[in-house]
């Protein structure tokens, strides 16, 4: 498609030509990406150099933890696919606006309307409840 096009596809383009949802497009590029070891440094603290196993160990656990997941995810499951990607890609992958303008073949603009517009919802629900 690039040779093509002149230029490296979109996601969107990429879906349409394969007849597949872009998420699913999205998911199989990031599984081509090589596996982090869970003893590679991921920054200082104090001093010394702090392994991703160590994020790992202090960020699971708590009951207070597995509820806010349980609840996060039925919010992810009521938007829409876009939404869900957006945000997913923003926040779970952390993409910036302009990368997932590219993946997604519209603007970063666009990309900001959309997530402010997400998270408006999102509180929204969660003030309701």
């Amino acid at each position: 498609m690039s040779k093509e096009l002149g230029r490296e596809p979109t996601i969107n383009e990429i879906a349409e030509r394969l007849s597949l949802l872009p998420e699913d497009i999205v998911m199989a590029i990031e599984a081509g990406c090589a596996p982090e070891s869970l003893y590679s440094e991921i920054g200082e603290g104090d001093n010394s150099p702090l392994l991703l196993i160590d994020r790992i160990n202090a960020e699971s656990g708590s009951e207070v933890d597995l509820i806010d997941k349980i609840a996060l995810r039925q919010i992810l499951e009521k938007l829409s696919p876009r939404e869900k990607q957006i945000i997913i890609l923003r926040y779970f992958k952390e993409k910036t606006q302009f990368q997932i303008a590219k993946m997604l073949g519209i603007s970063q603009v666009q990309v900001s309307r959309i997530e402010k517009k997400i998270l408006a919802d999102i509180r929204k629900k969660i003030n309701m409840n």
